[in-house]
């Protein structure tokens, strides 16, 4: 017998959905290929309608109960490829891709995803692929990309927007209200000892930088798009592993030795020291039709420690994962007030889910990616990299959460790709500088880049 489609979203991906339409603004998931060669456009687009058939060829449909869980609706179509009409020489890349990102992409409204084409005056071809974090943490937009090259079906057969009736969608949703009040009840709770625990006295950490008014540090822009400065290296894999190895840890535990160093340098670090890693943990399991399967741990390092030894961290990242079930039960607990919770709450707690009293360092990890992701047009590119960009986020966003520092790394084409954006409170950072900073952070393991992409 079958059982109907269950098309309501994860309350999580509600809870992302949420925060953008309260704060403005959420993570972009931004991908770049270069080539050596002209892209294959017809490669290109097939990929580019196959991504309808993924988990990221869907988009929001809201409910029309106040507080109501939201549903998913298949996109209508593909969106059209962006090919620019002027070639730019390769070093204009990244900023081309910056560009590109601003343009935007929309959860609810579309287009879901945009992908962008740039020749090159030399001859070759780059590629961009925005997706927002709604609609995807990075190992779904990843598995996304490895689909729609394969030819591989994964999305369920939902609805097109506006195919059903809003009276029949208020009457499902009520009833379906009624069935979950029990689970809101006991959420009230659960929340309430969230809310004790966050209100909790934590020790006390350093204040973030705050450039002095003299100090011969860059100023951001007054007028224009606000960026947050980003570098993005790659590393040789073998080196890295090497690095790795000769310290008693793995690649896993050597990105974040390198996050910790940079948050020891930027000064993100508390009373005692210590760093604290805000590690996103994957839950995704086989079939998940879920946009963010993800849990977090937390790990506590003396970021003077990991430089020569990394056993230390090896073990802390262990026990951090073994403690994940325990620390998450009563954020799982609360999760069904998601739907409830106004604007003005969701913008109140940003600070706290960021962590901000803390000041946390991001530290995520893709590992080894798929063969597939690197083929977007069917062939190896030459390059590959992500970077998360946030498009809409200016610098009192940044300041309100007590700056930012998030280190994400993976690994393609022999390569381990690092992209880091770093503000403290109050600005003064650049690109160039933060450059700086990661390759003295790699000189202390022994790293240098291979290839640096500004």
């Amino acid at each position: 017998m079958e059982t109907e489609l269950d098309d309501r979203i994860a309350l999580m991906d509600q809870g992302s959905f949420l925060g953008l339409r309260a704060l403005g603004h959420q993570p972009v998931f931004l991908a770049t290929w270069t080539y050596d060669r002209p892209v294959d456009l017809e490669a290109l687009r097939r990929v580019n309608d196959n991504l309808c058939h993924t988990l990221a060829g869907r988009l929001v449909e809201r409910s029309p109960l106040p507080g109501g869980r939201h549903r998913w609706v298949a996109v209508d179509r593909a969106p059209n490829l962006v090919v620019e009409a002027t070639p730019r020489p390769r070093d204009q890349v990244f900023g081309w891709t910056s560009e590109f990102g601003d343009r935007g992409t929309d959860p609810e409204h579309g287009p879901g995803w945009r992908i962008g084409v740039l020749s090159l005056t030399d001859g070759g071809s780059a590629v961009a692929l925005a997706i927002p974090h709604t609609l995807g943490d990075g190992l779904c937009v990843l598995q996304a990309i490895t689909d729609a090259v394969e030819g591989r079906v994964r999305r369920p057969a939902y609805p097109k927007r506006r195919a059903r009736r809003r009276s029949r969608l208020l009457w499902a949703d009520l009833a379906a209200f009624v069935r979950d009040l029990p689970a809101v009840l006991r959420a009230v709770v659960a929340g309430m000892r969230v809310a004790r625990a966050q209100a909790a006295p934590k020790a006390s950490g350093k204040a973030p930088i705050v450039p002095a008014a003299a100090a011969p540090m860059a100023s951001e822009p007054t007028s224009g798009t606000f960026r947050v400065p980003v570098a993005c290296v790659r590393v040789n894999q073998a080196d890295w592993d090497a690095a790795a190895a000769d310290r008693g840890g793995t690649s896993n535990t050597l990105v974040s030795a390198i996050a910790a160093r940079l948050g020891e340098r930027f000064e993100r670090t508390g009373a005692d020291g210590m760093v604290t890693l805000a590690v996103p943990v994957s839950v995704r399991v086989d079939g998940d039709t879920r946009a963010n399967a993800l849990d977090g741990a937390t790990i506590r390092i003396d970021p003077m420690g990991v430089v020569d030894d990394l056993t230390g961290l090896r073990a802390a990242t262990k026990a951090a994962l073994v403690a994940v079930a325990e620390q998450s039960h009563d954020l799982a607990a609360a999760l069904p007030l998601t739907p409830l919770m106004p604007a003005v709450a969701v913008r109140r707690a940003e600070p706290l889910a960021m962590g901000a009293s803390a000041l946390p360092v991001g530290c995520s990890n893709y590992g080894d990616l798929p063969a597939a992701v690197v083929r977007i047009d069917g062939r190896d590119s030459s390059d590959f990299w992500v970077r998360l960009i946030e498009p809409g986020q200016g610098p009192a966003d940044l300041d309100r959460i007590g700056g930012q520092l998030y280190v994400l790394s993976g690994r393609a084409l022999g390569n381990v790709f690092l992209s880091i954006v770093a503000r403290p409170v109050g600005g003064g950072l650049d690109d160039d500088e933060l450059h700086r900073h990661v390759a003295a952070t790699l000189a202390e393991f022994g790293l240098s880049p291979t290839a640096v992409t500004r």
